[in-house]
């Protein structure tokens, strides 16, 4: 099973514990944030009436794409020395899942993709939150 802490352990330039135990808890949220999203969207425009949905699909496919790279780069931890990069990196993070939520949020109730894109992004802007705590 993937961890991302152990991966994160087993680098040379590894971080101390509790910001460590915050990257590893952000990159997986991204990774399942980018899962979500990526599947929400697809159902988005799959469904009947894809107008309704082509707001909540496109900020699916955005939040997708920011939390990729998010995930990617705090995995990299060689780069980390660049506090403000991070900081601004995982602000945006934040708020694209931030906007996704609120799009999907109007159709969760109607939607199981939408009910688990807001279950994704609200658990991805918690870890990104954490960490930025910690930078």
């Amino acid at each position: 099973m993937f961890s991302a802490e152990r991966l994160l352990q087993a680098h040379p330039v590894a971080a101390a514990a509790e910001t460590r135990e915050a990257i590893a808890r952000a990159v997986e949220a991204a990774l399942g944030c980018v899962a979500a999203c990526t599947a929400c969207a697809d159902a988005c425009l799959s469904e009947e009436d894809t107008t309704r949905l082509s707001r909540a699909a496109a900020a699916a496919e955005t939040c997708a794409t920011v939390c990729a790279a998010t995930a990617s780069t705090l995995l990299r931890q060689s780069g980390h020395a660049e506090r403000e990069g991070l900081i601004t990196l995982l602000q945006s993070c934040t708020s694209a899942c931030l906007r996704c939520e609120r799009e999907c949020r109007e159709h969760e109730m109607m939607h199981d993709h939408c009910r688990l894109c807001v279950e994704a992004t609200t658990a991805c802007v918690a870890a990104c939150e954490r960490l930025l705590e910690l930078l």
